[in-house]
């Protein structure tokens, strides 16, 4: 296991070219910490946005991807190379109870990222919120669930690039409860529903159980 004084520093790029970007209360320690995956190398304002939202209660760890990402292909961001990467990055951050979120390719990378957390680690995450993504059994996985925590989903009703019906098979990716949260209209809901979203992000945190912070 990695211990909390082992990981990187937050804003500190490692060798792989991953960096973290935390955004915390210095006066008020936060009880939960959520890792956020972002679409795209440069897409992390609504995460930032997001913070003003989220905070004290949580704390936010945003991944920021080796500047290699801006020539690949979004739907290939989350290969196993690069999980690797991410995944070395954040394991020393599972210091206090946390979550993960991950939007678009984001939530593949998250989804990856959590097994890993699972299967090698002795911390896991308390819930892993995918987003506006089609789950990886969608597209023809079979076998047991891989996952033992809570799986939240969230899409866009007329979201053409991820149905709710493919953003539901998500329940097939955890042995735990999983939750589907619908938005109107067909993209954009972490900007036009922030407030909403963040609050499901508190509900299904604390309704696990309110931690002694650190």
């Amino acid at each position: 296991m990695t211990h909390a004084h082992d990981r990187p520093a937050a804003g500190e790029t490692t060798p792989d070219g991953v960096s973290l970007i935390q955004i915390r209360q210095p006066a008020v320690p936060s009880s939960y910490r959520m890792i956020c995956f972002p679409s795209s190398r440069n897409s992390p304002l609504c995460y930032l946005a997001m913070a003003d939202l989220l905070l004290p209660t949580v704390e936010l760890l945003i991944v920021q991807y080796p500047s290699t990402l801006c020539d690949e292909d979004p739907d290939q961001g989350a290969g196993t190379g690069l999980a690797d990467k991410v995944f070395e990055a954040v394991r020393g951050w599972a210091d206090r109870p946390f979550a993960l979120f991950g939007h678009r390719h984001g939530a593949d990378l998250a989804y990856a990222v959590g097994c890993r957390l699972e299967r090698e680690t002795y911390t896991a995450p308390l819930t892993l919120f995918v987003s506006g993504q089609a789950a990886p059994g969608h597209r023809g996985s079979l076998g047991p669930p891989p996952l033992d925590c809570r799986v939240v989903a969230l899409a866009a009703r007329h979201d053409p690039r991820a149905t709710v019906s493919a953003v539901r098979s998500w329940r097939r990716s955890t042995s735990g409860r999983f939750d589907l949260e619908i938005f109107p209209g067909a993209q954009g809901y972490l900007k036009t529903y922030r407030r909403e979203v963040v609050n499901i992000v508190h509900d299904q945190l604390i309704s696990l159980g309110e931690p002694d912070p650190d």
